[in-house]
């Protein structure tokens, strides 16, 4: 019997080791998440399952607790890279918009389209980036015919009182750390989403003639962080920077690696083995451009 309770003892060790180890691997290193929609068609399907590389940019600290998504105080040790047009990400707003249509939820995956002082412009659904065009992977679902769509009433697009759409959009200039924002009441709107994801937290208020900061008078904010603007891959069926504004360094998570895994549940056919005919099996191991 004392044999079995070490063998038994042993068992539960080496368990214990292995959880550990997957635990800080996710915390620090590699972590996974799964693809909920369609907006990255054809790049990612919903029920995609991926891997991403939390070392691409940065070597930091959890953002988070494992598993239970506490959020913890982030450290930066040291710069690795900078995101590139053409990465795919993962991010996630910063707390306080839990509640914000347009912000909350879970988190994103996009492609970045441009970067820090890059001037976009998309124009019936072309994307050029200081006016040229950029070469996109060929899963990236090009819009068939977009001149004759007439703008959605109710489609919010950023920045605020912008006469854009979803399909011509811009010119903007994308902000980069150390820019100078002179901020008022006047243009509060303009320029408020892009200092509180730089700020990390919801304390911008407009109030009278004044504009505070964590209950001090600003009348200018100097950036801290490089923004991108990112979009979906199904440019037509994407909520992204056209709708929500830039991300920040500080909100993204790590760099998509491949597809690890992929079901499609609207395929299970009758049956106990009727899940395998939903197994994506030609998306296994599919890597990302």
């Amino acid at each position: 019997m004392g044999n079995f309770f070490k063998k038994l003892y042993k068992f539960f060790k080496i368990l214990l080791l292995v959880a550990i180890i997957a635990l800080i691997i996710k915390a620090f290193a590699i972590d996974a998440f799964q693809i909920p929609s369609t907006s990255m068609e054809n790049t990612l399907q919903p029920g995609d399952f991926i891997l991403a590389n939390k070392f691409a940019y940065n070597i930091a600290t959890p953002s988070e607790i494992p598993f239970a998504n506490v959020p913890l105080p982030q450290y930066i040790f040291f710069e690795v890279g900078k995101p590139e047009i053409n990465d795919v990400v993962i991010f996630e707003f910063p707390s306080g918009f839990e509640n914000d249509s347009l912000r909350g939820g879970s988190k994103y995956v996009k492609r970045i389209i441009a970067g820090p002082h890059d001037t976009l412009k998309i124009t019936n659904g072309e994307i050029f980036v200081n006016s040229k065009t950029i070469k996109l992977p060929s899963t990236f679902k090009t819009p068939k015919d977009t001149e004759d769509k007439d703008q959605k009433k109710d489609e919010v697009i950023y920045p605020p009182g912008a006469k854009w759409n979803r399909d011509s959009y811009g010119p903007i200039i994308i902000p980069a750390k150390g820019d100078t924002i002179k901020i008022a009441p006047e243009n509060f709107e303009l320029w408020q989403s892009v200092i509180v994801m730089d700020h990390s937290e919801r304390s911008l208020l407009s109030e009278g003639t004044l504009v505070t900061l964590d209950g001090r008078a600003i009348s200018e904010y100097v950036l801290t962080q490089d923004h991108y603007f990112v979009i979906g891959d199904n440019i037509e069926a994407s909520m992204d920077s056209r709708h929500f504004g830039f991300i920040t360094d500080d909100m993204i998570i790590g760099k998509a690696l491949f597809v690890y895994w992929s079901f499609d549940s609207k395929k299970v056919a009758p049956g106990p083995l009727g899940f395998l005919s939903a197994i994506r099996a030609d998306r296994i191991f599919k890597g990302l451009n």
